[in-house]
């Protein structure tokens, strides 16, 4: 297996207004405003993500966070001419990267979606001992959550170390990586996540 590239990134976020009006003395109205938006790298958004070990994760040209096991790591373990992760085998890595809320709102519900990986698992635990209210151990991947009560807890100010065991399957494949989402959501909007359970 050679390429072995997980890109993360957060969902869009959107804002919007509506106004309902009532009978006036007018129809229409057109009045124009400034609105200011900064979209900020994973290391500094509301959410920040941050790479903890970097050989093998590291921000991309847009300030994503990349995780990268593939011959461009060295993979640390076994330098030389590796290309990747071995079939049929099952590797661990600890503390890969940080989730942190520095919202400002305060709790935070957050979990991770996996997609497009052709592995025969990938699991994602919190690591260390870093979160208030999350236990080295416990699963971060929606996969394992139908109720978003259960979903783990970020206070404010915290974040968690995210640590990932990853198995492969028997045969060689150059593009067996894939994306992983973080979505967040503040305790009292923690229902809106319901739609990725």
């Amino acid at each position: 297996m050679q390429r072995r590239k997980f890109l993360i990134g957060m969902g869009s976020l959107a804002a919007g207004s509506a106004a309902a009006m009532g009978t006036g003395a007018f129809e229409t109205a057109e009045a124009e405003r400034t609105a200011e938006v900064n979209v900020a790298a994973d290391s500094s958004g509301f959410v920040e993500i941050q790479a903890l070990n970097d050989t093998y994760a590291s921000g991309t040209s847009d300030g994503q966070l990349e995780l990268d096991f593939n011959s461009d790591s060295d993979l640390g373990i076994f330098p030389g001419d590796a290309e990747g992760l071995n079939p049929d085998s099952t590797y661990n890595f600890g503390e890969l990267f940080r989730i942190s809320n520095i919202s400002g709102t305060g709790d935070m519900r957050v979990v991770i979606e996996a997609s497009g990986f052709n592995l025969e698992s990938l699991e994602l635990t919190a690591s260390g001992e870093e979160a208030v209210a999350i236990s080295a151990g416990t699963s971060l991947r929606v996969d394992d959550y139908s109720d978003v009560d259960n979903i783990p807890k970020l206070v404010q100010p915290d974040g968690v170390d995210v640590e990932a065991t990853i198995e492969t399957k028997g045969s060689t494949d150059n593009d067996a990586g894939g994306t992983l989402t973080i979505h967040a959501a503040t305790g009292g909007n923690r229902d809106m996540l319901s739609d990725v359970l």
